[in-house]
């Protein structure tokens, strides 16, 4: 039975994530892509030109399906408050890297190495999902629903928090002894994240303050 072109390239795509995930983009050859999704080389280059294609993809690919995510969150009726939207954005997120944890750690190691397309998913991806978080926290602040705040500051705590699970997920199995893909663990971290987040935007009371 013949194989679609788009079964191909989904199989080429998940062949690529588990030996970029498990080797890293430069241990990994195309011809072992190739080998692992059982398809002939030539069909990396037809539908992604080179190895820096297929990631492009897989990272374009990873970020449009987590902003459609936030956007269908965003714009759904089930919030009455920023506070409640805020937390159901932060849940939607969490989901979302753990349904797709392996890609999660893979652009997390490679933003974090200096590259062009590195710099590219930064200018344009990061900055999109650092928008998200922003908008809420301004329109909050506005409103007044959040006190005066720091923005920048509570948003790179979020990105840092968010992204630690599912971009060292080994860490959180041996050292915390906990396992990032379950339930529990999600419920949690949701819980502990805005937990958090509450605690840095309730205003401190000077008058207690003790130096």
């Amino acid at each position: 039975m013949k194989r679609s072109p788009k079964f191909t390239k989904e199989k080429i795509v998940q062949a690529a994530i588990r030996l970029f995930d498990s080797q890293g983009f430069d241990g990994t050859t195309v011809r072992q892509i190739a080998s692992e999704a059982e398809v002939n080389l030539a069909l990396i280059s037809y539908h992604f030109q080179s190895k820096k294609g297929l990631l492009e993809y897989v990272m374009i690919n990873y970020y449009e399906g987590l902003f459609g995510r936030l956007d269908e969150c965003r714009y759904r009726s089930d919030w009455d408050s920023l506070h409640v939207l805020l937390r159901n954005m932060l849940e939607e997120w969490v989901r979302f890297q753990c349904e797709h944890y392996q890609v999660t750690r893979l652009i997390q190691r490679e933003l974090s190495v200096e590259s062009m397309l590195g710099r590219e998913i930064m200018s344009t991806y990061i900055a999109r999902l650092r928008h998200y978080f922003t908008a809420i926290l301004e329109e909050g602040v506005l409103e007044g629903e959040f006190p005066a705040l720091d923005v920048d500051g509570i948003v790179i705590h979020i990105l840092s928090i968010m992204s630690f699970p599912y971009a060292y997920p080994q860490i959180i199995r041996e050292v915390f002894h906990a396992e990032p893909l379950e339930e529990q663990f999600v419920q949690k971290m949701v819980n502990y994240v805005c937990d958090f987040l509450q605690h840095m935007m309730t205003p401190i009371d000077t008058a207690r303050q003790v130096f």
